[in-house]
């Protein structure tokens, strides 16, 4: 397996990206792995390299990135826009496209990283799908965030406001310090309108649950149910939730889940 880290040049600065793939022979498909937004990323990152590591040792090619404004590609977080990350994801699922041409591409996306890789089934380049634990509403994550400024004065927010205070300083404009995170009203404003789209390629839905057996989260499964069961598996496995996690975690079982459906597609995916 090698990895190989460069950047790729974008008309706002150039994004930090790295392929995982075996160079001496065809990759069985390539998938473009979209991580966790904002401290999702940082909890996520070692089992999601490991998980990369797997993958490319399966015969799989994987592409990472940090969207603009994260990790080590250009501009703070503050200068990021959900349109420019929109625009990220479809940057590096091209440069993917043209490097491994012929093959099968799909997108992997982590926690709120699947809202960026829905979009991309709509171009028609998209051959499949992997959603790990996957944000539905964009909504939900900016509520999120609101909740836990408003509730800890050690992100910046002042004491006393709600977040509906702190919704409405977005709304007029302001950059705001939310969850540790400087965020630009034209990241969250469009982030809100964000839902993840009915699935149109082939489709792994898992989650991770500590139940025995593992289940579903009700929300998941009402969703599903008004999904194309002819396109997408859902499933949880037993395993740790690296994005929620206090330490950092990894999640093997997630990992081969993934990739016993990946190989269980023989065909695997429509061109």
């Amino acid at each position: 397996m090698r990895r190989r880290a460069f950047f790729l040049e974008r008309g706002d600065g150039s994004i930090r990206a790295a392929l995982h793939w075996q160079p001496d022979q065809q990759a069985r498909a390539a998938l473009l792995l979209l991580q966790g937004l904002a401290e999702e990323q940082n909890k996520t990152r070692r089992a999601l390299a490991q998980a990369c590591l797997a993958m490319a040792d399966a015969g799989y090619a994987v592409l990472t990135l940090d969207l603009h404004g994260c990790g080590d590609s250009d501009g703070d977080f503050a200068d990021a826009r959900w349109a420019g990350w929109l625009a990220d994801a479809q940057a590096a699922l091209a440069w993917l496209a043209t490097e491994h041409a012929g093959i099968p591409l799909l997108a992997w996306g982590v926690r709120g990283g699947a809202l960026l890789g829905s979009p991309l089934a709509a171009l028609g380049a998209l051959q499949g799908q992997l959603w790990w634990q996957p944000t539905t509403q964009g909504k939900s994550v900016v509520q999120q965030w609101l909740r836990t400024a408003a509730a800890a004065t050690l992100t910046g927010a002042p004491a006393g406001l709600s977040p509906a205070d702190l919704r409405r300083q977005l709304a007029e404009g302001q950059v705001l310090e939310l969850s540790g995170y400087a965020v630009h009203p034209d990241l969250a404003g469009p982030m809100e309108h964000a839902q993840l789209a009915k699935p149109s390629v082939p489709t792994l839905w898992l989650e991770s649950s500590s139940q025995t057996p593992p289940v579903l989260l009700p929300g998941s499964t009402r969703l599903l149910a008004a999904w194309p069961e002819s396109l997408v598996s859902a499933m949880a496995v037993q395993d740790a939730a690296p994005w929620a996690a206090s330490e950092l975690e990894d999640a093997p079982r997630m990992v081969e889940a993934s990739l016993a459906w990946l190989q269980l597609q023989s065909q695997p995916f429509p061109a």
